[in-house]
């Protein structure tokens, strides 16, 4: 069994996220520092695990998902922007210099869809 964990927004990963996803998070993070958003005051990222793999959420204080970040099951780091927290109008599916690709919800290819 593994264990969820919280750590705040702008500070470093809690130490049982895998390294894999802190570029992920570190860019999330950057974008919400863009001139175009502002840094959710209070907001926090949260760890969990689901079917062994891990996904981090970012909440902001008014209890928002600005980021969705996860492992899929070939191993590969996804994320998905919610619509509220996105507006660049960027192809999701170019990816960034991170290697990040967020995921489109309508191409989402998880296997734990039915759990929402």
């Amino acid at each position: 069994m593994q264990l969820g964990s919280r750590w705040q927004v702008g500070q470093p990963p809690h130490p049982g996220v895998p390294g894999l996803l802190h570029p992920a998070i570190a860019a999330a993070e950057r974008r919400l520092d863009d001139a175009s958003q502002q840094a959710p005051t209070g907001g926090s990222w949260t760890l969990t695990w689901l079917e062994g793999r891990p996904r981090v959420e970012l909440i902001d204080a008014a209890g928002t998902v600005r980021a969705d970040i996860g492992v899929d099951a070939t191993g590969r780091v996804t994320e998905r922007v919610p619509p509220a927290a996105g507006g660049s109008g960027a192809d999701p599916a170019a990816g960034d210099a991170t290697g990040v690709r967020p995921a489109a919800d309508d191409h989402d290819d998880d296997d734990d869809d039915w759990l929402s």
